[in-house]
């Protein structure tokens, strides 16, 4: 029965309490179904969750739905450009064309640079 906690014991040895391996295992309000799965030695895994990659991934797709918003201004300033081609809305079509441009490339370079960052901290 010990080598079933081996890997939970902590520091000093000690064998984890049933509150912290229901915890551990992801079901601390169904104590049944932990305890059918100790019995009939049903694959058990702890799922242990990283705050940091949660807030990674969110940020990543905060990042991911600008770069679209942004993709979605660039098409609709080239569409007006082709669709409505007189000299006197090409310049300020342009200088809006070369707006979304730097945007798209100051989030594309954000991304980059998360990414970057989150290999390092995460080991991804």
């Amino acid at each position: 029965m010990f080598r079933l906690f081996r890997g939970l014991a902590g520091r000093r040895g000690r064998l984890p309490t049933f509150r912290q391996m229901l915890a551990a295992a992801g079901l601390e309000h169904n104590y049944s179904r932990f305890i059918v799965k100790r019995l009939f030695a049903e694959r058990f895994e702890v799922i242990r969750r990283d705050p940091s990659k949660v807030e990674f991934l969110t940020r990543l797709n905060d990042l991911y739905f600008q770069f679209q918003r942004v993709g979605n201004n660039y098409n609709q300033v080239v569409r007006a450009i082709n669709s409505h081609f007189s000299n006197v809305s090409i310049p300020r079509q342009i200088a809006a064309l070369e707006q979304h441009t730097r945007e798209l490339k100051a989030l594309s370079i954000e991304i980059l640079n998360l990414t970057k960052q989150a290999e390092g901290w995460l080991r991804i």
